[in-house]
């Protein structure tokens, strides 16, 4: 599995086409809970605002009409279910990041692709009964992918992402606002000529956020790091450096107390092949490098951070075992208020197991999730956390 700010899915800007603010609700029925796919399931984002409250979102493959659609699960202090959500695209659907708020509010963000070239930016909310579709402003570009989002309050949520024209191989930050009524597009700074993205976003209740990602600087990728200082978004470029014959590149992000907050993601090496873990920690002035574990001789990649408190908080992502190929193992690290170290966690899969989302609501109630690859069919992985260790459930 390759960098994440590589992943150019598809996106595109037409978003204007859709006619009003919230659009049809898609039932709210419970389905069956096992994967509903015969060859494709997998999830990217989880979500918990309690111990009996939590969503899990990605993407399967139709079995009738061949079509990846979304993918939504909620679990209810008992058992994970799959919820009926919006796929209004013909081609593809996809969801990549989630955030509940509480039981009656949870955002859930990606991209979509009809029968017409381009893709749009996929926008659905959650009111308590049922996930509807809401609309997104246009970016103005052929091309956009909504990558994150962060619930603060009914009034309040933060979307980002990515927006360009393949044509050219151009691609700018893209960042939208929910005021309570509406999205809007932000300004939102592009340090690059070449391209930016944004991977992940995380907002607090004390009105701040950040979203980060990275941008391009000749043949390489550096770092991004933006904050929310109202009434603006800036660049923090007190992140780590871009050391030599590498990218950088951040895929998470939390927002903790206190004025600290973690980003996490990787570091390939172009050369040799073997990546490393990325950890950045915002301590209210900069945001220097902490070490991380890099348990694989392969890549070693973090996808999601969630913070809990100042002295503990999660990582995952993944880690393969060789450096020339082999079984990817899925991998959690732990912070402990003074160091990260690897924390065992479970990988069902022969060849490949990935974590991709992550969600602490307490030191004793953690959820991450991703998928596995078994006998060529690909099902979705949950893991939780109970305070002692990580468990498939």
């Amino acid at each position: 599995m390759g960098p994440r700010a590589f992943i150019l899915v598809a996106a595109a800007a037409a978003a204007g086409a859709l006619p009003a603010a919230v659009l049809p609700a898609a039932g709210a029925g419970a389905l069956p809970a096992a994967d509903p796919s015969s060859s494709y399931n997998a999830l990217t984002s989880v979500s918990a605002d309690s111990a009996s409250d939590a969503w899990a979102v990605g993407a399967y493959r139709n079995n009738t009409t061949g079509v990846r659609d979304t993918l939504i699960l909620h679990w209810n202090g008992t058992a994970w279910s799959r919820v009926a959500s919006p796929s209004p695209g013909t081609r593809f659907n996809t969801l990549t990041g989630v955030s509940a708020a509480s039981a009656s509010n949870a955002w859930a963000v990606g991209f979509y692709r009809g029968q017409a070239a381009g893709t749009l930016p996929l926008i659905l909310h959650w009111n308590g009964t049922a996930w509807s579709q809401v609309a997104a402003p246009a970016s103005g570009l052929p091309e956009t992918e909504l990558t994150g989002v962060s619930t603060v309050s009914d009034r309040e949520a933060w979307a980002a992402g990515f927006a360009g024209t393949p044509a050219t191989g151009v691609f700018s930050t893209l960042i939208l606002r929910w005021n309570g009524t509406s999205w809007s597009r932000m300004t939102s700074p592009d340090p690059s000529k070449q391209d930016s993205f944004l991977q992940g976003v995380s907002a607090t209740r004390g009105g701040g956020a950040w979203a980060v990602g990275s941008y391009a600087r000749g043949k390489t990728l550096r770092t991004l790091v933006l904050k929310w200082s109202a009434p603006a978004w800036t660049q923090v470029k007190s992140a780590s450096p871009a050391p030599a014959g590498r990218y950088n590149l951040l895929s998470g992000v939390s927002a903790g107390g206190q004025g600290h907050a973690w980003a996490v993601g990787n570091n390939p090496d172009l050369s040799t092949g073997p990546g490393q873990t990325l950890v950045l920690q915002w301590n209210g002035t900069s945001w220097p490098r902490v070490p991380s574990p890099d348990p694989g001789a392969g890549a070693n990649e973090l996808a999601a951070v969630s913070a809990v408190s100042g002295t503990q908080a999660w990582a995952v992502g993944e880690s393969a075992l060789n450096l020339s190929g082999g079984p990817v193992d899925t991998l959690i690290l732990g912070w402990n208020g003074t160091a990260w170290a690897q924390v065992s966690s479970p990988s069902p899969g022969p060849a490949s197991n990935v974590l991709t989302g992550v969600s602490a609501d307490s030191a004793t109630d953690a959820w991450a999730v991703g998928s596995y690859l078994s006998k060529s069919v690909r099902d979705t992985l949950i893991l939780h956390w109970n305070g002692t260790a990580w468990a498939v459930r």
